[in-house]
């Protein structure tokens, strides 16, 4: 007699009633972005370059492979393992509530992987429509501008995006993106494209045309968006999908030519060439008549004589090798990347640039594991590059027992490592010159409380632009989050950071090294008053310290209203933002909800108020509009009393229309 098949419905009748997250699968990743800890200078035009628009098919979640769900980089080697331990006792899933009765998987997670899987029940797949090609055509145009008159003219005028996918069910899919940034001329002034397919011939997948390349941990090649380190342990193991796409309008950090993934059995071989042009500063030398570059300009901005110079003005040429074999639980790899410049790099003679890549070539090896056991998991990544410098970061994570999990990361690298793409989690994304070690621990108190804390502590040997001289700091987080009811989500963060810094005094023109200090409190609820409407509510407090006793202080607010009717096809968001802060180095970072496909981080800074309506409604099934207005107002110190120019108004906007067909 089979038992399975009655103990599953038991499962199912038991977590029906569990209900499900209000958490979209866009604000999901949101606040992933938001909470990692080293929040800098992204604007929100980095983070839709990097991101971009994926591929909106979904495929049968029984369809799954190993290497397909890690390719998602949201799931563990643990997760991913609990994952084809459960099928394979219980069989195909039959709902999307059986997914919760996986080990070590919970509703947000389960939320982020229904993006790309659905479970199909099994009478229904071959009906489900499953075999249908999915078209998307996805037009999005926007402005900003400032009531003062000293903007520059090539600022103004209108930022247009479009974006064309194909997906069918024969495994082939085609993209194609345009986009002119405010003030450029040229309505086609970034194109990009690429044909995917997979399972072709003796290929499991090749890309033609523009496309991401990741490796191991990040320490000699990482493109695309990527999470730093933060309170959830799981941040600090990097699962890369190691080809794929190029969806974003990222103008410089990606390849352009061809890459593919072939193998037998357990091992895999993925290969790929690039050429393509970088926008850089070049130099000539009028006596010698050499030339040089200086910097890469990686804005992608083209909108007046100087930055169309810098356009694509260094060619380069890329090409390597991943080899990965598949063990029963991890894998093993070894990557090597080769970079050729028809110009040499040679950057400006300072302190911080003394180890950086110089010449017209450059490459780097290393090789990659994650490892899992029932000691826990243990992942790394060893590279050396072309001088013989090497880097190496090794991490461990352990489930103690239901209810606490630890993660250890180590890295070590040379002052003198260098990569030309590198992207890892430690203090600096880009590996070089650091010593640090962090140590993480995430408790499940209860069913309703939930506590992550980390120490993360660092040391750069060699002088960082930042500092000139040895620079040693440590991170301090908690994050304590409870949820009272279904209806509550609320957490209290806190943040402290203390490393050495360059420091001016009043007295002094000059620098000097001392300890600055940073203590950041946000306190955050969010509260579903029913079906149709939700309430988020946010209050943050900075404080800053140096070593010359100037001290500044921030505080932001802000409340949040979330209108989404049941059964219709509209939703409304309301935002209003209070913020007070000494100057910019005071400056308080925040995610806002926005448009699809579309993220906003925000700086605010001095004193003001900003304000945001969004509007979001489904005309028909094939049909989708949305649209955003945000208005700021910010007011600066002025000794001036009959000047009006103390106040500086900002407002934009942005519409996007989405076709499926």
């Amino acid at each position: 007699m089979d038992f399975k098949r009655p103990l599953r419905w038991i499962i199912l009748l038991a977590l029906y009633g569990a209900g499900s997250s209000h958490l979209h699968a866009q604000d999901l990743l949101s606040k992933q972005i938001e909470e990692q800890d080293q929040i800098n200078e992204n604007t929100e035009e980095d983070l839709n370059k990097l991101i971009g628009v994926e591929p909106t098919k979904r495929k049968n979640i029984n369809n799954a492979s190993f290497e397909s769900l890690q390719a998602l980089g949201i799931l563990t080697i643990i997760q991913i393992n609990s994952f084809f331990e459960y099928k394979r006792e219980m069989g195909d899933f039959v709902s999307i509530y059986e997914l919760q009765a996986i080990p070590n998987w919970d509703i947000p997670l389960i939320k982020e992987v229904m993006k790309w899987y659905v479970p199909q029940l099994i009478s229904d797949a071959r009906s489900s429509g499953s075999n249908q090609a999915e078209q998307q055509l996805l037009f999005r145009i926007g402005r900003s501008g400032s009531s003062t008159t000293l903007e520059h003219s090539y600022t103004r005028g209108l930022k247009q995006t479009l974006f064309y996918r194909y997906n069918n069910p024969l495994n082939t899919s085609i993209g194609l993106s345009a986009e002119k940034d405010a003030g450029e001329k040229n309505i086609l002034d970034f194109t990009s494209g690429y044909i995917q397919k997979e399972h072709f011939s003796v290929f499991q997948k090749i890309i033609a045309g523009d496309y991401l390349l990741s490796m191991g941990q990040g320490m000699i090649q990482w493109q695309g968006y990527a999470f730093g380190k933060g309170s959830n342990i799981m941040s600090i193991m990097r699962q890369p999908p190691h080809i794929k796409p190029h969806t974003g309008t990222e103008e410089n950090r990606f390849f352009r030519g061809m890459a593919f993934e072939t193998g037998q059995r357990n091992t895999q071989f993925y290969c790929f060439i690039s050429k393509k042009g970088l926008d850089a500063n070049i130099i000539m030398d009028s006596a010698s008549k050499q030339q040089w570059v200086s910097s890469l300009q990686l804005t992608g901005l083209h909108r007046n004589e100087s930055e169309m110079e810098d356009r694509k003005s260094l060619k380069t040429f890329h090409t390597g090798f991943i080899v990965k074999h598949h063990l029963k639980s991890g894998h093993i790899a070894l990557n090597g990347i080769y970079t050729h410049l028809n110009t040499p790099i040679q950057k400006r003679a300072l302190p911080y640039n003394t180890y950086s890549i110089k010449g017209d070539e450059w490459y780097n090896i290393s090789g990659d594991f994650i490892l899992s056991t029932k000691l826990g998991t243990a992942f790394g990544e060893m590279a050396i590059d072309k001088q013989f410098s090497t880097g190496t970061l090794f991490g461990f994570l352990k489930n103690l027992n239901r209810k606490v999990d630890i993660g250890l990361q180590w890295r070590n690298i040379s002052k003198s490592y260098n990569a030309f793409s590198p992207n890892i989690v430690a203090h600096q994304s880009v590996a070089g010159n650091e010593r640090g070690l962090y140590l993480g621990i995430n408790l499940k108190l209860n069913n309703r409380d939930r506590l992550e804390t980390f120490v993360d502590r660092f040391i750069h040997p060699f002088p960082v632009f930042s500092a000139n001289g040895p620079q040693r700091g440590i991170t301090h987080a908690l994050t304590y989050a409870v949820n009272p009811t279904k209806k509550w989500d609320i957490y209290i963060r806190v943040i402290q950071k203390r490393k050495i810094e360059n420091t001016r005094s009043n007295q002094s023109k000059s620098f000097f090294l001392s300890e600055n200090q940073s203590l950041h409190l946000r306190i955050h609820a969010g509260f579903h008053i029913n079906d149709a409407i939700e309430l988020r509510i946010r209050n943050e407090l900075l404080s800053r310290k140096d070593g010359a006793g100037n001290n500044c202080y921030g505080w932001l607010t802000y409340a949040e209203l979330i209108f989404h009717p049941i059964l219709q096809s509209y939703s409304i968001s309301m935002r209003t933002t209070y913020f007070n802060t000494d100057g910019f180095d005071a400056a308080i970072y925040s995610m806002e909800r926005d448009i699809p496909h579309y993220y906003a981080m925000n700086s605010y800074f001095n004193r003001g108020n900003s304000s945001y309506l969004l509007f979001q409604t489904k005309i028909t099934n094939q049909i989708h509009f949305a649209g955003k207005w945000t208005i700021e107002k910010k007011y600066f110190p002025s000794h001036n009393t009959t000047s009006h120019f103390n106040a500086l108004v900002q407002s934009s906007w942005r519409l996007q229309a989405t076709i499926k067909f």
